[in-house]
Order: C-alpha cells, then structure tokens, then sequence
C-alpha cells in the first residue's frame, strides 16, 4: 500500500493511496464501472455480473489489479497474464482502466498504469500488450443500434481519453482494428454470390455446415492455419456437436468458417474464417463469409458484427455484404524493461 501527495498540495487535504484489489471491493468498483465506464460505451454490471466477468475468470489475479483511493473518488486497473497465452512468457495483458470525474486526471491514469506494470515486470514480462488476446472479454454496446452488443473490445477504443493518454504513457499504436456491424433481418445471398459458387462447385469446390462422414483433413487444415484461438474452438465444436462451416475441394477440408450460433444478445458468434494458403484467390474465403451470414440467420441471430484490419483487403467483402462500420480500436503496446521503476 502506498501513498502519493499530488501536485505540492498538503498531505492531509489531498492524499492519493493505491493498493491491489480486494474481493471486498467488487460492490464499489462495479459502481464506478457503472457510473463511468458505461459512458465509454461498455456494458453496465451487477456485482455478481461484474464477479463473473473478472474474478471468475481463470486468469484474473489480485496481483495484476489495483486501485486508486482519493476523498474524491476512485479508481481501476486491471491487467491478467499466463503462460498459455500467446507469447504469454514475456507479455502482460491491459484489459481496463476506469476513473471517477473527480480524479480522471492524466496524472493518475499514469500512476495506475505505473503500478500495474510494475506487476508485469515483477511477473518476468517485459512487454504490456493492448490487443484481442486478452483472455478476460469486455462486452460494449455498438453505436446507433438498440442495445446490441459486441463481445469484446481487441484494444482501446480512439474516440476515448484513455486512448490519448496512453499515447502519452509511453505506449505505441501498432495497428487499428475497424468494428463493423449488420442487422440481419433483411440479409440475403446476393445472386452474384450464387453465381459464384455454381461455378466453383463445377471445380469441385462445396461450402457446407461440417459433416466428418462426407469430409476430411479438418486437423490437418486447422494445423496449417496456425491460428490456436481458431484451433481450440473448432476442435471443441466438434466435441460439443456445434455446427461451423467448412470448405472443401473433393471432400478434403481447406478452409472454414465459425462456429455458429446466436448469443444470448442476439449476435451470431463466429471465431474467425480462413483458407489454408494454397487455395487462396479462389474466392471461397467470401463464399464461407456469406453462407455463415446466411446461417446465423437461419440460427436465429439478430446481427452479427465483426473487427477486421483498418487496411484489410476483406472489409470490403464486409462492406459489400451490408456491414457498417460503427467503431475504432487501437491494438497498443509498450516495451517495459526498465520501465516505471520507480512506482
């Protein structure tokens, strides 16, 4: 536990104490998170909501959250880290950082930021990574829809406060990640796309929901993808008997696409889609894209909504489909060898 005198001002009138977070604090944090960052745009909370989302969460730690105590309000910061995630030996993850009006000061989002980087480096990481590999999932509602949700933020939104601050931090935008949405209640295939895949049937090219007894080489495919995240769920789908989509040439898979299934919000899930290397430029990698919006819908979704590279080629495959773009985020990260050791 520690303290901090701000700006010259005395002791007793302006005192600032940061310490790790405590199971205790769960009722006032989710308060703040509700009285702030709501207005950020993420999903309000419970304190049993809020318990699911952080501290049930295999790689929440009290070692790795911190907060900050002023007469005038408070402050959070949380970050997880774990050897079994990507490059997870020398990465700490920032997940959030919320502060009340009062104290919401670029002094003290460096000072939280201070302390939860002194937490990676006493954990042997060097490098504080803002991105979509952050286990611990912020949902956030999509702009200009009735309460629709996404179910993760990959980086920190541009059009916030934090975003600049942590340009001033230290931390450097690496790439930017375009949120996109569509409604889906009037979605259909366009003829076009039909077309398209008459004519890549003719190839011997088929694009269907998984069935092992007409398809093989899904392990193989997944393998040469080299993608965990995307490996992990499908090999689980499989177990689980949820449905994705895969593409094949003459029964061999190359590519695939989910899995699918609507959220309790509304929104088709999906993991990702991809084409092993060799059959790229063929087009099936847009045809996965429309037949897995064809059958959320027929799920039961309401919407989908996506991230995909500012500068991607596919978001106009996206754009093409109906998709809008509703939102930016910014994949940061900060090289910590040596970094805050004073905090």
């Amino acid at each position: 536990m520690c303290r901090h005198t701000v700006g010259g001002v005395d002791r007793e009138e302006k005192q600032i104490m940061v310490r790790k977070f405590s199971y205790g604090d769960v009722e006032r944090i989710t308060a703040l998170w509700n009285r702030r960052a709501v207005r950020d745009g993420f999903v309000g909370h419970t304190p049993e909501s809020f318990s699911a989302l952080f501290l049930k969460n295999g790689y929440f730690s009290c070692e790795h959250t911190f907060i900050l105590e002023e007469p005038d309000g408070l402050g959070f910061v949380c970050g997880c880290t774990g050897d079994d995630l990507p490059a997870g030996h020398e990465r700490g993850y920032f997940t959030c950082l919320v502060l009340d009006d009062a104290v919401d000061t670029p002094q003290n989002t460096h000072l939280l930021m201070s302390y939860l980087e002194k937490s990676f480096l006493d954990a042997g990481k060097r490098i504080s990574d803002i991105l979509f590999f952050n286990p611990i999932h912020l949902p956030w509602y999509i702009p200009g829809t009735d309460g629709h949700q996404h179910n993760n933020a990959p980086g920190v939104a541009t059009d916030t406060m934090l975003y600049e601050r942590l340009l001033d931090c230290g931390y450097l935008e690496r790439t930017r990640e375009c949120a996109m949405y569509l409604n889906l209640e009037g979605y259909s295939t366009p003829d076009w796309v039909k077309e398209k895949y008459n004519a890549l049937q003719k190839q011997g090219y088929h694009i269907s929901v998984f069935n092992p007894v007409q398809c093989f080489g899904l392990t193989e495919m997944l393998d040469e993808l080299k993608n965990p995240i995307w490996k992990k769920e499908i090999e689980e789908s499989v177990e689980k008997g949820i449905p994705f989509l895969t593409a094949d040439f003459e029964g061999k898979v190359v590519g695939f696409a989910g899995p699918v299934y609507p959220e309790k919000t509304g929104r088709g899930y999906f993991a990702g889609i991809g084409v092993i290397p060799s059959f790229e430029g063929k087009g099936l990698g847009t045809q996965l894209f429309y037949a897995l919006c064809s059958l959320e819908k027929e799920m039961g979704a309401a919407y989908m909504s996506l991230f995909t590279g500012e500068n991607n080629p596919a978001k106009k495959i996206y754009a093409g489909a109906g998709f809008t773009p509703v939102r930016s985020f910014a994949i940061m990260r900060r090289e910590l060898k040596g970094a805050n050791e004073d905090a």
